[in-house]
C-alpha cells in the first residue's frame, strides 16, 4: 500500500498528518531511503523462563538534539506525523546485545545518516533509572500497526511476541526495575561467594525453611551475571538479569516477596563477621519474637493497648501497598464487631486505619476480653492501591504469639471476606499470672543471668565524641581543614584584626586542576581534599538522614567494636544500624539544632561506612525521634551470641547519655544513596558514594 505524499499547497486533512503552508518538492533520495527503512525486523532482548520468552527493549529517557532527529524523520516521511513520531522513537530503542533495533539497513542518505550519528554520539547512562523498560508484546505491536488511516507507516516485523501472562507479570513488577532497587541488585551480584556461604549455613539454622526460598532465588539470578560485577555489566544485561529475577521467585501482583526479603540477605552480607555471627543474625531475623511480633508490640504500646489477648492486622511495611482500607472483623456471640460497631460485649476494636487519612504503616487491633472462639476475617473495604495487598494478622495471648500472613488479591471484590484464623480464648488467658518456672528452669536461667553479669554487666551507652575516637587505637577522625575564622585562637578581636592587616595577601583561587576536579567526583576524594586543603564545606541537612554514634561499654571484651552507628529509617521508630539496601524516608529537621546550611566538622569510618559529623548538632528532644543505645546483634562476639536476644532488648532500654565535653558524633551515615551533595567553597557539587 503506497504512502501518501504531499502535492501542491498544504496537505489533505487526515489524522496523523502535519499541515504546512507551502509544500516542498518531494526529495527523491529521502523517498527512496524511506522505502528501505520502512520495515524493521525487531531484534529485542530476550529472557526465557519456564519455556516462555520475555522480549523487551530499552528506551533512553533523555535524548540530545531530539528536535533535529524529528526534523530528519519528517523529511524522510514526507511530513507524516505518525512516521515522524515512530522514526524518532524507534531510532533510540536498544535491543539484542545492546544494539539499536531499527534503521540498521545498508542505506546511506543524509537524514538517515544524521539520525544514526545522533544516537551513536549519545553517551549511554550507567544508571538503570535513565531508561524506560519497553515490553515487546501484542500491546506494543498494536500501538504501531503497519497500516493506519489507510496508509502504510514505518513499522516492525516480529518473529515472536511476549506471551500475555508474562507481559502482564513483568509490567506489574516493573517498579523493581526503575532504579529504586538498584543498590540491592548490586550488593547481591557483586558478592556471589557470600551468598553461597549463606546457602551453606541454612541447614544449621533454627528455622532453615525461612531462608531457603529467597536464598535459592538470589543465587539463581546472580549466576546470570557470570561472575561480573554490577558496574561491569552493560545496561541490557542488567535489565535481563532484573527481568529474570522478577519472573522467578515468589510474587503476588505488584509485590515480589523474595525481592522484599532480599534486603535481609544484603544485611547478612554486610554485617556478619563470621559464620557463627551469620547464623545468629539469620536466626534472629527469622524469629517472630524479634520480627513481626516486636513490631506489633510497639504498635500496641504506642496505642496504650494493655489487653492480654489481641488480634492485630498490619499491612504496608517495607514498601508494600499501604493505601488500601483493610478492615478487621470478627463475631462476638453472633454479633459483628468491626469499624461500625466497635464494642460488642467485652471485646472491642481499639483502633482503625485508612478509613479517611492514609497512614504509611496502617494497623488495626481487636482486643478479645472474654472467653470464646472467634473467627478472624479481613475485608478490603477500598482497594486504593489497585494492586494485590499483602497483610499480616498477629495473634497475641499470654505466653504465645502467632503470625498469619496472606495477600488480598487485586481481583478480589470488596465484601468477599478472607477468613484468616480462629482464636480460642480461655478463662486462663484472661488472667495475668506470674510465670512459674521449674527448679531446673530457674537454675538454668540463674546460671545464664550470672554469666551475663560476668560478661556484659550493666551495659552503658553514651553519644561518642571526637575524644573517644582519639583514645581508640585504629580509629581516626578526618577533620575538615576549615578556612572559618576562629577568634578564640587569636586572642582579642582587636588582635585578630591587626593580624589580618599584617598578614600576607591571600592568593586568588584559580580554577581547580583536572586532577582536583576528578578527585572531587567521589566521596573518598572529597574527604581527602578537605582534610588537606583549607576550605569551607557545608551541607543542606534536608538532603541527609540523621544519625549518631554511640560508645558502648561492657564488663568484658564481648563486642567486635565499641562504637555503634545509629541511623533513623522512619520517624517514631528506634534508629537502626546503617542499611544499604533500602533508602531512609526521614531527613534532618530543626529539632537537631542544625541550620539550613550546616558546616561539616569531619568524617570517620566505622564498619566500612563513612559517618559525617556536623558542627553544632545535638540529639532532639522531640519524642518522634526515640533514642536507641546501639545494641545490635551483629556486634556480639560468638562467645556471647546466646545472649543476643537480651542484648538487642537493651537497644530500647538503655538511653544514650549525652557527653559533657568534646564534639559529639552526630550527623549522617553516608550509606544507602548513590551520591551526596555538598557545598565546597560556595560551589555545589555532587560526589558518588563509591
Amino acid at each position: 500500500m503506497p504512502r501518501q505524499r504531499r502535492t501542491g499547497r498544504g496537505l489533505i486533512s487526515l489524522d496523523g498528518w502535519y499541515f504546512v503552508s507551502e509544500a516542498k518538492e518531494v526529495n527523491e533520495a529521502a523517498d527512496k531511503a524511506y522505502d528501505q527503512i520502512e520495515i524493521n525486523r525487531m531484534r529485542a532482548c530476550a529472557v526465557e523462563v519456564d519455556g516462555k520468552t520475555l522480549h523487551f527493549c530499552l528506551e533512553p529517557k533523555e535524548v540530545a538534539n531530539r528536535g533535529e532527529v524529528e526534523d530528519c524523520a519528517a523529511n524522510l516521511s514526507g511530513m507524516c506525523r505518525a512516521c515522524t513520531e515512530r522514526i524518532s522513537r524507534f531510532a533510540q530503542l536498544i535491543g539484542e546485545d545492546g544494539t539499536y533495533v531499527a534503521f540498521n539497513q545498508e542505506v546511506s542518505e543524509k537524514n538517515v545518516d544524521a539520525i544514526r550519528a545522533n544516537r551513536d554520539q549519545q553517551e549511554r547512562s550507567p544508571e538503570v533509572s535513565a531508561y524506560n523498560f519497553v515490553v515487546v508484546d501484542r500491546e506494543f505491536a498494536a500501538r504501531y500497526p503497519t497500516h493506519q488511516g489507510g496508509f502504510q507507516h514505518v513499522h516492525f516485523t516480529f518473529e515472536d511476541l511476549t506471551p500475555p501472562d508474562v507481559a502482564a507479570k513483568i509490567k506489574q513488577l516493573s517498579n523493581y526495575m526503575n532504579g529504586s532497587f538498584d543498590n540491592r541488585f548490586q550488593k547481591l551480584i557483586d558478592d556471589p561467594a557470600s551468598l553461597r556461604i549463606i546457602q551453606e549455613e541454612i541447614p544449621n539454622l533454627v528455622r532453615p525453611d525461612h531462608w531457603k526460598s529467597v536464598t535459592s532465588w538470589a543465587v539463581n539470578f546472580v549466576a546470570k551475571a557470570e561472575g561480573r560485577a554490577w558496574s561491569e555489566l552493560p545496561m541490557h544485561k542488567k535489565f535481563e538479569i532484573m527481568s529474570f529475577a522478577m519472573l522467578t521467585g515468589r510474587s503476588h501482583g505488584a509485590i515480589h516477596t523474595d525481592m522484599q526479603q532480599a534486603g535481609n540477605l544484603v544485611d547478612f552480607i554486610t554485617d556478619a563477621h563470621s559464620r557463627p555471627a551469620l547464623r545468629a543474625l539469620m536466626d534472629d531475623r527469622s524469629n517472630p519474637e524479634t520480627y513481626q511480633v516486636s513490631r506489633v508490640a510497639g504498635i500496641l504500646r504506642d496505642k496504650a493497648v494493655t489487653s492480654l489477648c489481641t488480634v492485630t492486622l498490619t499491612w504496608g511495611g517495607e514498601g508494600q501497598p499501604n493505601k488500601s482500607d483493610l478492615d478487621l472483623h470478627t463475631k462476638v456471640d453472633g454479633v459483628e464487631l468491626y469499624f461500625s460497631r466497635k464494642v460488642v460485649g467485652k471485646c472491642q476494636l481499639d483502633f482503625d486505619a485508612n478509613a479517611g487519612t492514609v497512614e504509611p504503616f496502617p494497623a488495626e487491633n481487636i482486643s478479645l476480653n472474654q472467653q470464646g472462639t472467634f473467627i478472624i476475617r479481613v475485608n478490603n473495604y477500598c482497594n486504593r492501591d489497585s494492586a494485590s495487598v499483602p497483610f499480616q494478622v498477629t495473634v497475641k495471648k499470654p505466653g504465645s504469639s502467632q503470625v498469619y500472613t496472606d495477600v488480598w488479591p487485586k481481583e478480589r471484590a470488596k465484601g468477599n471476606f478472607m477468613e484468616v484464623c480462629k482464636v480460642t480464648v480461655t478463662p486462663e488467658d484472661l488472667v495475668e499470672e506470674p510465670v512459674e518456672l521449674s527448679a531446673a528452669e530457674q537454675k538454668k536461667l540463674a546460671a545464664k543471668e550470672e554469666e551475663w553479669m560476668r560478661m556484659v554487666g550493666e551495659p552503658r551507652s553514651t553519644v561518642a565524641t571526637d575524644a573517644d575516637i582519639a583514645d581508640t587505637e585504629g580509629l581516626e577522625m578526618v577533620l575538615v581543614k576549615s578556612t572559618a575564622f576562629s577568634p578564640s585562637s587569636r586572642g582579642s578581636a582587636q588582635a585578630a584584626f591587626a593580624s589580618m592587616l599584617t598578614a600576607p595577601p591571600a592568593r586568588p583561587a584559580g580554577k581547580a586542576s583536572l586532577a582536583t576536579r576528578c578527585k572531587l567526583d567521589s566521596l573518598l576524594g572529597l574527604i581527602e581534599h578537605v582534610s588537606e586543603t583549607p576550605c569551607s564545606l557545608l551541607v543542606d541537612p534536608r538532603n541527609f538522614v540523621p544519625g549518631y554514634v554511640t560508645h558502648l561499654q561492657t564488663e568484658t571484651d564481648v563486642l567486635f567494636e565499641n562504637f555503634a552507628v545509629n541511623v533513623y529509617h522512619r520517624k517514631n521508630e528506634l534508629p537502626q544500624a546503617p542499611r544499604s539496601d533500602e533508602q531512609s524516608t526521614v531527613r534532618f529537621d530543626p529539632s537537631w539544632g542544625v541550620s539550613s546550611m550546616a558546616a561539616v566538622h569531619g568524617f570517620i569510618k566505622l564498619k566500612n561506612h563513612w559517618f559525617m559529623v556536623l558542627k553544632g548538632a545535638h540529639l532532639p528532644k522531640d519524642p518522634s525521634w526515640p533514642r536507641g543505645g546501639g545494641m545490635y546483634p551483629t556486634n556480639l562476639k560468638p562467645e556471647a551470641h546466646h545472649h543476643r536476644s537480651k542484648w538487642v532488648s537493651f537497644h530500647a532500654l538503655v538511653l544514650p547519655e549525652e557527653p559533657a565535653t568534646g564534639v559529639p558524633l552526630i550527623g549522617s551515615a553516608l550509606v544507602g544513596f548513590p551520591s551526596f551533595r555538598f557545598t565546597l567553597d560556595g560551589k555545589e557539587i555532587s560526589v558518588s558514594a563509591e
